[in-house]
């Protein structure tokens, strides 16, 4: 074990004042806490978020904090009161990187934490600042983009963050999509080497319709999960299905097989009654009009963009995997 990190369970162990302490009462194990995650905002959606998948669960209650123009990302040995100060030297006009180094110059346990912060500002420039300790574990990794960081620690692969940020810019969609993109491209290549169980998604968005009910544009959680890199992209479609308008980049080509697909839930649920083929019909539009009506924020109908008929491709992953009993049924008709 390195000095730095042996002292801190020692420290601990002498600020617990008892040799009788319950296993509540045990210091932690520095090692559990390997993470990666992608911060990033984007100046066209005015957006900003993280997506993090680590092997403890808490992660979504440790690592992202933030609103609709900056995003932190507290790792490695989670901070509350940095990520706080980081934000808070920021919104004085700190840029994001003197931010982080002014607030982990006075850190005691800078050593052991990763911090990433991206600044969104109101001219539409973005900025960004990220620092790893020293002592971090093995395989601690950080890429700084144009809009984006994406760091990492405890991996199984030190090619995590180029295979991360490289799954960020070539990924198409909203931000929320794209973050979940950029997690996809990292497991292709490794991940936690505790194994990842634990997984959280959240973008902030204050300037689109949604905000006059929540800034939170996007949300997906996971705990104590063997699939929980799946399950945070299910979580992901059902939120943003439910609660967002549609972006034009989430949108797809409503295909043979995605109309079959849409119009078997639609059917399952009660609302069309029409031909289960590859086509689509004034039925089928009206079916999911009558869906959306009941059971989402808003309508979400197909568009025709350069003679192709197109459907929000979050909204056809959330219907593929959704609990058909969590949704209103249609009402059966009177006559």
């Amino acid at each position: 074990m390195k000095p730095f990190k042996r002292g801190l369970l020692v420290a601990a162990s002498v600020l617990l004042g008892s040799t009788q302490a319950s296993a509540a009462d045990r210091p932690f194990n520095p090692s559990i806490f390997g993470t990666r995650a992608v911060v990033a905002c984007d100046p066209v959606e005015k957006s900003c978020g993280m997506a993090v998948i680590s092997f403890p669960s808490g992660v979504s209650g440790l690592v992202p904090y933030g609103r609709s123009d900056v995003a932190v990302a507290t790792m490695a040995l989670p901070s509350v009161d940095d990520a706080q100060a980081v934000i808070a030297r920021i919104d004085s006009g700190t840029a994001p990187q003197e931010a982080i180094d002014t607030v982990l110059a006075s850190d005691p346990y800078a050593p052991i934490r990763q911090l990433a912060a991206v600044k969104l500002h109101p001219d539409g420039s973005v900025t960004v600042g990220q620092r790893s300790g020293s002592e971090n574990s093995e395989h601690t990794c950080s890429i700084k983009g144009d809009t984006f960081v994406v760091q990492a620690n405890n991996m199984s692969t030190p090619d995590m963050c180029r295979a991360m940020a490289d799954g960020f810019r070539q990924a198409r969609g909203s931000l929320p999509q794209r973050l979940y993109a950029s997690l996809k491209a990292g497991a292709r290549v490794g991940g936690d080497r505790n194994g990842e169980r634990s997984g959280v998604i959240r973008v902030w968005n204050s300037t689109i319709e949604t905000a006059f009910y929540t800034h939170v544009l996007a949300e997906a959680v996971v705990h104590g999960s063997t699939r929980a890199l799946q399950e945070l992209g299910v979580e992901l479609n059902r939120y943003q299905g439910t609660l967002a308008d549609v972006f034009p980049a989430d949108r797809v080509t409503l295909d043979a097989d995605t109309a079959r697909d849409v119009k078997r839930v639609l059917r399952k649920l009660g609302y069309y009654h029409g031909r289960m083929d590859g086509s689509w019909s004034d039925a089928a539009e009206q079916a999911l009009y009558d869906f959306a009506w009941n059971n989402l924020f808003f309508l979400k109908p197909t568009v025709v963009e350069n003679g192709t008929r197109k459907i929000d491709g979050v909204l056809v992953h959330f219907l593929r995997d959704a609990d058909l009993g969590a949704f209103v049924r249609a009402t059966p008709s009177a006559d």
